[in-house]
């Protein structure tokens, strides 16, 4: 394998470089660990965030639309012609670049990085349906979208499978012990709340949501359910994760990994969780030893998973030592970083 230095520009939906500069260590995990880890191995990672307002007009807007920004395009067309690859976070930012990448000749390869499929979204789908067959390269989370992008667009496309990162540092167990209620957190369609919260009925346990989702109206009538609507940021997301027994990622059935960050991020903290069966996230779970796993909208089997964990601290402990072991050696920085830059080279070759 080639170690010559690889200029790779970063494509964000939204902007960045703000928000690295303001980071304080301990406030959350450090966005410039990864650009630390892969430049040890040769890789100098150039984050070019979208512009502002007049000259994204879309600024402000969905991370997608920010994304698409013209202006960026273009000078990454002008000004960026030798380097040696084009990272696009979603899909937006890929669009004007494979648009105007033959009017001004641009030979440098463009890949995607955590691709949202879009299955209700009528602007994304057309857009993935344009983008996605011209690019170079797709990078996805979990091995089932490899099948899900040869079936929808073609077996054309080269994918590679870089799995998710969580910082296992930031996320780490307390030495306090856990506290009386079970918590589930998730902002996504893809997030099965309603049949979470119909098996809670008469459970002996406070559940604590926080989501902006819209809940089945009786919610606000249930005595052991508390919601969190307010925003939540990294330290307190680990302290909620830290002070609760156990917790719960009630999923639906979709292309996207909804729900993979909670299960690592609870799995980092050693949280025994329950996690409802979902191809895109099997990859990230091992049923019976890092999680209890249950078949999708079933009330019973959910009820049943969280009465079991209530009456055996034994499991919880044994599940949640085993998902702190498993983030470890799968998700942290070091392994992930080792095949982010592995597939960063692959790409970059194929220039």
């Amino acid at each position: 394998m080639s170690t010559r230095q690889l200029r790779v520009l970063f494509l964000p939906p939204q902007a960045m470089l703000g928000y690295r500069a303001a980071h304080t260590p301990g406030s959350g995990p450090d966005p410039r660990d990864m650009e630390q880890l892969l430049a040890a191995q040769g890789i100098d990672l150039v984050t070019i965030d979208p512009t502002g307002r007049p000259f994204n007009p879309l600024a402000g807007r969905h991370p997608m639309l920010e994304g698409m920004d013209l202006w960026r395009a273009l000078r990454v067309m002008l000004f960026e012609r030798h380097a040696d690859l084009v990272v696009s976070v979603n899909d937006g930012a890929a669009a004007p670049l494979i648009l105007l990448r033959r009017l001004f000749g641009f030979r440098v390869p463009i890949v995607l990085v955590d691709l949202s499929p879009a299955e209700r979204w009528r602007i994304r789908r057309r857009v993935q349906d344009f983008v996605i067959p011209r690019l170079d390269g797709v990078l996805v989370v979990p091995s089932s979208q490899v099948a899900y992008i040869a079936q929808r667009w073609s077996n054309s496309v080269p994918v590679e499978v870089v799995g998710v990162l969580i910082d296992t540092d930031f996320f780490r167990p307390t030495a306090d012990p856990p506290g009386d209620y079970i918590f589930s957190i998730g902002q996504d369609r893809g997030r099965d709340f309603p049949t979470l919260l119909a098996a809670m009925d008469n459970v002996p346990a406070d559940l604590w949501l926080r989501t902006s989702r819209q809940l089945p109206p009786e919610t606000a009538t249930m005595k052991n359910v508390r919601l969190l609507r307010e925003r939540v940021d990294d330290r307190q997301l680990r302290d909620l994760y830290g002070g609760c027994r156990f917790v719960v990622a009630p999923l639906s059935e979709t292309a996207n990994a909804n729900g993979v960050s909670t299960i690592q991020e609870a799995g980092a903290m050693a949280k025994a969780l329950i996690v409802t069966e979902n191809p895109a996230i099997r990859d990230f779970i091992v049923p019976d030893e890092t999680c209890l796993m249950v078949p999708r909208h079933d009330v019973a089997a959910m009820r049943g998973a969280i009465l079991r964990l209530l009456d055996d601290p034994g499991l919880c402990e044994r599940l949640g030592r085993n998902a702190r072991r498993f983030a470890e050696e799968t998700c942290s920085l070091a392994p992930y970083a080792l095949r982010f830059g592995a597939a960063l080279r692959r790409f970059a070759s194929t220039a």
